[in-house]
């Protein structure tokens, strides 16, 4: 198995499962409504929505890096100002992550292991640390989700 086949399956079981630390991302997602998504549990804590938009943000981000293009404004994409708690909002939302999962995959499989040691922005951060770091940061806010999903019992 090659590297960056290594790389797509910790995105996969981050994502999908079957995941050694417990839930994956979209299991933890599962039977959200939109009013629970936009709870916020503590003053200082970011919604499970946001979550998922930021998290979708920095996914494509980097999948615009591998592609050469302009980074988007991260004032604006970051942390995006939430729509109305709606059905039809929070399926965007999902479905935008969905999709920034699927490029993203799409993206690390165009590449060859030889490219995992190249810089892909800066600060020098090379291409294989930016991959991996997809896969640490959707389970860092998986944790969080996690903990919000509970306080909303």
């Amino acid at each position: 198995m090659s590297e960056i086949q290594r790389i797509l399956d910790q995105h996969d079981r981050a994502l999908n499962g079957p995941a050694w630390h417990g839930d994956s991302v979209w299991k933890l997602l599962e039977g959200i409504t939109p009013e629970q998504a936009q709870v916020r549990s503590l003053a200082a804590s970011h919604t499970i929505w946001e979550l998922v938009a930021h998290m979708t943000y920095w996914e494509s981000e980097v999948c615009r890096r591998l592609q050469k293009l302009e980074p988007r404004p991260e004032s604006e994409f970051n942390f995006p100002k939430m729509p109305e708690s709606t059905n039809q909002n929070w399926n965007d939302t999902l479905e935008a992550f969905r999709e920034s999962n699927g490029e993203f995959r799409k993206c690390v499989e165009a590449l060859d292991d030889g490219a995992l040691d190249q810089p892909l922005s800066k600060p020098q951060y090379t291409v294989y640390i930016q991959l991996h770091g997809v896969v640490q940061h959707h389970l860092y806010h998986a944790g969080q989700i996690a903990l919000l999903r509970k306080n909303l019992r």
